[in-house]
């Protein structure tokens, strides 16, 4: 339980930071008005990412652990000039881990992986900074990129975890801002399909509404299809079906998720671990996000993005029986840049409790054994059993809340 320990000592050092960033934010928003952006963002970078990373993994000299490890197996072999899916495993999309591959370049170690997750995320910050900036004034928005920064959620995800979710907002966000200056349809389809191809499988999810409201549906479809067949065209010959791999995903058993925590008081008879839960999962979230698109056909789409991401990846995160708490990692940015109230402490308390929680669990469950609960009684068998079961129905109950706060009530 050392790395549950780690995470809750980190997490508790962040929210006293926080409490004083919260507390003083007059002052800082006011102090910030005046500062350059850029050079704001990568002063928060270095203190908040860089410097844990050099603390931890050059410092201290503790070893990269977790998903790193995985991720590491998997670039090292892309870098050698492997075939994903034929020579290796993979549960992401064929340029991930070729993507990496040529960060190890530079160095050739598993810890230069949190390292390209680290400047992925600093990157996906600026990108975002520019994304919110007709909306917010400077000092807003850069008090709430420095937030963002120090959140357990987003702090230990990025450092400890080496999480990637965050690539997907990054994809979409600068996709629209291509388009946005070119005004071209075809590069910001071209950007969408590069997010697709070089992230993960539940990236396909958010083009779903964003066709629905796309005005020039051809325009955004026709490179999207043609470079969809050059990927088949390649991938096939190489390695046939083997490239449905990432859909394998589907089938692993998570937790916490809706399915978890329902499924000891149905003693064990609602379906846990079947193929139509994935059903459930897609038709729900997709259809909340779809709403949630035509609610808000009007607005600009920043708004409307901010909204649907969060209301489609938020959902995904407790529906479907794959996903756990670290996709808080995936729409953490637009929750903390434009969906939160920072005014209501209500809304800052409950998401810093959240962080919490979705930060510490994976650890806490994973080395509990990945328990699934089949009776009531299970709950109470430890004390450990019970605490594990009480961080799910909390996180799930968050997300729920989230998912309420960023869910347009009525068409705008």
């Amino acid at each position: 339980m050392s790395v549950v320990l780690a995470k809750t000592g980190i997490s508790l050092a962040s929210l006293i930071l926080l409490a004083i960033m919260l507390y003083k934010r007059g002052p800082i928003t006011s102090w910030l008005e005046t500062k350059p952006a850029k050079r704001t963002l990568a002063v928060g970078w270095v203190l908040f990412r860089l410097l844990p990373f050099i603390a931890i993994y050059l410092i201290a000299g503790l070893a990269t652990t977790s998903d790193v490890n995985g991720f590491w197996d998997e670039a090292s072999k892309a870098s050698q000039g492997q075939i994903v899916y034929r020579d290796f495993w993979s549960p992401y999309s064929p340029l991930y881990a070729y993507f990496l591959g040529i960060w190890l370049k530079i160095w050739y170690d598993p810890k230069m992986i949190v390292l390209t997750m680290a400047v992925m995320d600093g990157v996906a910050v600026l990108v975002s900074w520019h994304f919110f900036r007709p909306f917010k004034s400077r000092g807003t928005l850069l008090f709430r990129a420095l937030v963002y920064f120090v959140l357990p959620g987003s702090l230990i995800l990025c450092i400890v975890g080496a999480q990637e979710d965050v690539w997907m907002w990054l994809f979409v966000v600068l996709a629209y801002l291509v388009r946005e200056r070119t005004v071209r349809v075809a590069w910001y389809a071209i950007i969408l399909a590069l997010g697709l191809l070089t992230t993960k499988a539940i990236f396909i999810l958010i083009l779903l509404p964003l066709f629905t409201l796309e005005k020039q549906k051809i325009r955004l479809l026709v490179p999207m299809i043609i470079i969809g067949i050059l990927s088949l065209a390649i991938l096939y010959p190489l390695v046939g079906w083997e490239f449905t791999q990432p859909m394998d995903e589907a089938q692993t058993l998570r937790a916490p998720n809706i399915p978890s925590i329902l499924n000891p008081w149905f003693l064990n008879q609602i379906g846990v671990g079947e193929k139509f839960w994935n059903w459930i999962g897609l038709v729900t979230s997709l259809g909340l996000a779809c709403l949630a698109a035509w609610r808000l056909r009007n607005a600009d789409f920043r708004i409307m993005l901010s909204h649907v991401w969060v209301v489609l990846y938020a959902t995904l995160m407790i529906v479907q029986q794959s996903a756990y708490s670290n996709y808080i990692f995936l729409f953490l940015i637009p929750l903390v840049f434009y969906i939160i109230n920072w005014n209501s402490r209500t809304q800052v308390t409950l998401l810093l409790i959240f962080n919490i929680l979705c930060v510490v669990h994976p650890s806490y469950w994973w080395r509990l054994g990945m328990p699934c609960y089949m009776t009531p009684a299970d709950l109470t068998a430890s004390s450990e059993l019970l605490i594990d079961y009480l961080m799910q129905v909390s996180i799930v109950i968050l997300t729920g809340y989230f998912i309420w706060l960023a869910f347009p009530k009525k068409a705008v």
